[in-house]
């Protein structure tokens, strides 16, 4: 059997249960596994500040390929980062963005991601639901003032609305003068939008590259479409039982459901 240096994992809907709870075994399993010389990665939609507490939890020092993998990096306490590989979205597309969302589609909720920040034109409703599960506030700022001036890259932009203004919002941005942003619904109620090309595989194969290790000695746990990719780079890609058919069908192998012990007795069949 290969030897397994990276264990890869998304966080929701894989990593931790449906409350956002990392199930005791699961802690147990990586522990395991990172005694033994493995290293976790995290690779999640979430910024590194969203995802330390996680890692926190687990006792290690992940690397983390945050936003999809428009950021890789590590963070602290401090929320201070250090960056490995990045891909932003370009400052003018980001301001036509914003423009168009926030003059055609008012009532929608435009969040900009950069770094450990998270900004927000008012701090109502959605951003409070969103905050409830990531575990930290957004900063309210004039979105519009602040992509003019673009101190920090953006990483990602979101928007959270009702499913009709988002499905009319992502065909709006499906046009030619967006075909340099990548897309995507990761709820009926959320739009995540960022530079085209930005995958957590191609995130990953890079990590992979400069830690000089092969696909074939990492695994990967995900539950959704935008963990497809990942899961076919690694040596076994392993699907969560609640993940859509078309996932499943793209892994190596399906596990339980996130609500259940099935990411450690995955990887106990590596590190017994």
């Amino acid at each position: 059997m290969t030897t397994i240096k990276r264990i890869v994992s998304d966080i929701d809907g894989t990593l931790v249960d449906d409350q956002g709870q990392l199930l005791p075994a699961t802690i147990k399993g990586v522990q395991a596994a990172v005694a033994q010389g493995a290293q976790m990665v995290l690779a999640s939609a979430r910024s590194p500040k969203g995802m330390f507490g996680i890692a926190q939890q687990l006792g290690i020092n992940s690397t983390m390929i945050a936003y999809n993998g428009a950021l890789t990096a590590t963070t602290d306490v401090n929320d201070q980062l250090t960056v490995y590989e990045q891909c932003a979205v370009q400052p003018p597309l980001a301001q036509a963005v914003q423009s168009l969302i926030a003059q055609k589609w008012p009532a929608a909720s435009i969040n900009i991601y950069t770094n450990n920040d998270w900004l927000v034109a008012a701090n109502g409703p959605w951003e409070q639901q969103e905050a409830a599960g990531i575990g930290y506030q957004p900063r309210v700022t004039d979105l519009a003032v602040w992509l003019k001036r673009t101190p920090t890259p953006v990483h990602k932009i979101m928007i959270m609305a009702d499913p009709d203004v988002i499905q009319a919002i992502e065909q709006r941005l499906m046009s030619d003068e967006f075909e340099q942003l990548a897309v995507y619904r990761s709820k009926d109620t959320y739009l995540e939008i960022v530079a085209a090309g930005v995958t957590k595989a191609a995130a990953l194969i890079k990590l992979l590259q400069d830690d000089q290790v092969t696909p074939a000695e990492a695994i990967a746990f995900g539950d959704n479409f935008n963990d497809v990719a990942m899961l076919q780079t690694v040596g076994v890609g392993i699907a969560m039982a609640n993940a859509p058919q078309a996932v499943k069908n793209a892994a190596n192998t399906v596990t339980t459901d996130n609500n259940h012990d099935g990411i450690q007795a995955t990887v106990a069949r590596y590190f017994s």
